[in-house]
């Protein structure tokens, strides 16, 4: 299910549904703990008429001006309501101002109905939901989480009514069932399973307007969480200094890109920044609903996604967020040297598929490009920033780490052993994986030779070229005219994969080689979907397929569009490269968010959205597309 507005300050992560509810709501120190995964649901009152703002009166949703606040829109019974949403970068505080334009001709009572639906730490036992009258306000907690939800106008007047009550247990549905009749029951108290709705009611003039604000503040204690309760001028002046912010941190560089193409960019730089915490680790995706197929998700940090989203992000000029993210590749990379499938994301392993022994003999449970990955990205970010002092405190720590393990991790003839491919389903030695740790070896060479290291430049150098050699004598077809994507089980496998397009990516081969050119042909021949378009990522890909059709070799996904795109930029292609990059932005949400994959018939999202590493390629290509257009000719 798609995932709109995602909106977050690196501790309080919050997304919403089609509907445009709040449905996912992450909040710790490390924003790993999702505390949400059910509608926070919203209602309107017109004298007596109710409507749950959903999808039924909804107009749009879409960020505003190039900045995190997602601006929500809906018409109901002749009133216009529209809802900007946020998350304040200084505090945990989610704040939703509502406008509320009145078009009758006669006066009219507007109620607002809010629903808290937490399921703290993740599940729905042991919570506690409470009316505070003290500070007028409704307090969900359980243990170390604490949440206070509350309104207030302009004359400071806060909600008027409230339910609080028991939740999918025992045949009850909600207290939110309470607010269809307009009447909150005014119950103080419930334990277990809980949730919780409060009502504040406008009267406005005709063809009048009125405002409130909906906020929510999470803390870690009672005393914090009640402390400083926000006023309306409090929570105006957030609000702005959010816009602000997000305005300024956007258009820290001006790309002189065409206005569609630029707000896309914008979007994905929110996106991308909104799944990373404050020490640095990067989500994947914050969509839970995957969680209901089979009970895990994307809501971790792999290295190889993270990785090139923090290029994406040094691409926009970024540059300290990308230092986060290698400090914390710093703190999780295992001490021989290699990254793990994935991460929580306060750096402790998380869980994985992968097993521990294959045909009775121990492996590393690993996915040997995500450890290349990480290398070569902090080479980029070095050529854009020439950060010495920074690169000479990861030399030790990460560099030689990850290097020295590349160059052990391999067999006589110079590959690397087997490991799991980037797609997570084969086990043996793959071109993408051979190719990134060709692009890190170099680049570790790279800074042996900054830091004096001309012994180890040495080894790193010929190790890469020993292995370039063997790939080019093993995995090249002159019959077949392309590549073969992995060795298993000591036989080539010549299924067709776009991921093939690493060999260039990492520099093994040049983009205009002769091999790689008859490699993306073939690509393109055998892995454009039909119809909606798009690159397949292999031929036969069952990955959430939609239905057994022998003509349609996979979902087309983004990012492997995207690296279609990024190559033929790279060859001059232009019109080509624009081709795919518009539709990628064809396949957008309103609001710019992109999915993983793209339904094959009907053109729809599918799989989890936002996908972190959909945006990074986004800006990643599009960047170098207007690199190489802009770029003087150069002839021969």
């Amino acid at each position: 299910m798609v995932r709109y507005l995602p909106l977050g300050n690196g501790r309080l992560l919050v997304t919403f549904d089609s509907d445009s509810n709040i449905v996912d709501f992450y909040y710790s120190r490390t924003q790993s703990e999702n505390h949400g995964g059910h509608p926070f649901r919203m209602g309107v009152m017109v004298d007596d008429r109710f409507a749950w703002a959903d999808r039924r009166i909804l107009k749009n949703a879409d960020y505003l001006d190039h900045t995190a606040l997602g601006m929500i829109n809906y018409t109901f019974n002749d009133v216009d309501l529209t809802s900007y949403n946020t998350v304040y970068p200084h505090d945990d505080i989610f704040l939703r101002r509502m406008h509320v334009k009145n078009n009758k001709n006669s006066p009219v009572n507007v109620a607002l109905f809010f629903h808290q639906n937490f399921n703290i730490y993740g599940n729905n036992i042991g919570d506690t939901a409470y009316y505070e009258p003290k500070n007028n306000s409704i307090i969900h907690y359980k243990e170390r989480r604490y949440f206070l939800a509350s309104t207030t106008d302009a004359e400071n007047h806060s909600f008027s009514s409230y339910a609080i009550g028991i939740k999918d247990f025992g045949g009850m549905e909600g207290t939110w069932k309470d607010a269809e009749d307009g009447k909150l029951s005014m119950n103080t108290v419930s334990i277990g399973s809980v949730d919780s709705v409060i009502s504040h009611s406008l009267t406005i003039k005709p063809n009048d307007s009125g405002e409130l604000y909906y906020f929510i503040k999470c803390a870690r204690t009672l005393a914090s969480v009640s402390k400083e309760i926000p006023g309306f001028e409090d929570l105006k002046s957030m609000e702005y200094r959010t816009e602000n912010f997000w305005k300024i941190w956007s258009s820290k560089k001006n790309f002189g890109l065409d206005s569609e193409v630029n707000s896309l960019i914008r979007r994905s730089m929110f996106i991308i920044r909104s799944h990373m915490n404050e020490i640095g680790g990067i989500a994947a995706s914050s969509d839970s609903d995957i969680l209901k197929s089979n009970r895990d998700g994307y809501y971790y940090v792999w290295p190889r996604d993270a990785a090139f989203a923090t290029l994406a992000l040094m691409s926009s000029t970024h540059y300290t967020p990308s230092r986060l993210f290698f400090n914390f590749s710093a703190d999780t990379i295992d001490p021989e040297g290699f990254y793990y499938h994935k991460y929580h994301l306060d750096g402790y392993v998380a869980s994985s598929w992968i097993p521990r022994i294959m045909d009775g003999h121990p492996i590393l449970p690993i996915q040997e490009d995500e450890t290349a990955i990480v290398l070569w990205a902090l080479w980029a970010y070095h050529k854009r920033v020439n950060d010495l002092e920074y690169i000479s405190q990861m030399y030790e720590n990460l560099i030689t780490k990850a290097a020295d393990f590349i160059v052990r991790f391999r067999n006589e003839d110079g590959l690397p052993k087997p490991s799991f491919d980037l797609w997570e389903e084969r086990y043996g030695i793959h071109a993408f994986t051979i190719a990134s740790a060709y692009g890190a070896l170099k680049a570790a060479a790279e800074f042996s030779n900054i830091l004096g290291e001309e012994s180890r430049m040495t080894t790193y150098n010929l190790t890469a070229e020993k292995m370039k050699d063997a790939f080019l004598n093993k995995y090249y077809s002159e019959e077949n005219g392309y590549f073969a994507r992995s060795i298993i089980n000591g036989k080539l496998d010549f299924t067709l994969d776009s991921a093939l397009f690493s060999i260039w990516r990492f520099g093994l081969l040049p983009s205009d080689d002769y091999r790689l050119v008859s490699t993306v042909d073939r690509i393109f021949k055998r892995l454009w979907v039909k119809g909606v378009g798009g690159l397949a990522r292999y031929e036969g890909d069952g990955y959430q397929r939609v239905r057994n059709d022998p003509s349609i070799p996979g979902n087309p996904w983004i990012i492997t569009t995207l690296w279609g795109a990024d190559y033929f930029a790279a060859i001059g292609e232009l019109q080509k490269s624009l081709d795919l990059i518009k539709w990628v932005m064809k396949h957008a949400q309103q609001s710019g968010v992109l999915s993983e994959q793209i339904d094959p018939y009907e053109g729809r999202p599918i799989s989890v959205s936002p996908l972190v590493w959909s945006h990074a390629e986004f800006i990643i290509t599009v960047l170098n597309y207007y690199a190489k257009k802009t770029a003087p000719f150069q002839g021969k």
